[in-house]
């Protein structure tokens, strides 16, 4: 994904930490590239060290667009899921894809539906790369 970022304050969170202003939506998380180079835009791969727990932390969307956003320390995703392996979900929001591990596996009949999930901005990074 092709965002802009921009380093913040940091508050409670370990490195440096950058808000994110992608084209579904603004978070901040952590920043895994050249701390000179953080502010400006980047292609970003995106990870996030928190699995997913059916009813906990992911849930159906009622709403089917991709979205980025935040509420106090939890980041929240929307996109579309696929499960790849009986124990990993892959989500797929605006043309970014983001794995994560499952600690119980998904409903039956979930792939391609649209999700939110919400993780710990702690566990969200950003590993800039080139094209």
């Amino acid at each position: 994904m092709f965002v802009r970022v921009e380093k913040v304050q940091q508050v409670s969170l370990p490195r440096v930490v950058v808000r994110v202003h992608s084209p579904v939506g603004t978070a901040v998380s952590r920043w895994h590239g050249d701390l000179g180079q953080a502010d400006g835009q980047h292609h970003v791969e995106w990870t996030v060290d928190e699995d997913l727990d059916w009813g906990q932390n992911i849930q159906l969307s009622a709403l089917a667009q991709a979205w980025l956003g935040q509420d106090g320390a939890q980041v929240i995703l929307r996109g579309r899921i696929d499960i790849s392996e009986p124990d990993i979900a892959v989500l797929e929001v605006a043309g970014s894809l983001i794995m994560f591990g499952l600690v119980t596996p998904l409903p039956e009949g979930i792939a391609g539906a649209w999700v939110e999930i919400r993780v710990a901005a702690a566990s969200v990074s950003l590993y800039p790369f080139r094209l």
